[in-house]
């Protein structure tokens, strides 16, 4: 287990994802352009993925970017497209 996983949020399959794209700390994913993720994401599974991976990559990126991350700012809702969007992290 790494330290994404101290991400609100990031459980084993969203930090496999991140490790899979060449990012296996916090540290690593501070660069990281939460879009361009999800893009790689998207091509490497051939499909469109469901948004909330884009929302959890955003969050887990300004988690990381944080130098003193509060888990009650961090959930992925927060950091959806459309902000009327972040209702119990589903989209409409």
């Amino acid at each position: 287990m790494s330290d994404l996983r101290n991400v609100p949020g990031i459980g084993a399959k969203k930090e496999q994802e991140l490790m899979d794209l060449g990012y296996d700390s916090l540290e690593k994913l501070k660069g990281a352009d939460p879009d361009e993720l999800y893009i790689k994401a998207c091509l490497r599974q051939s499909q469109q993925l469901d948004k909330c991976v884009l929302y959890a990559f955003r969050c887990a990126v300004a988690y990381a970017r944080d130098p003193y991350p509060d888990h009650g700012k961090y959930r992925c809702w927060y950091f959806c497209d459309d902000k009327n969007e972040k209702k119990e992290g589903k989209t409409k």
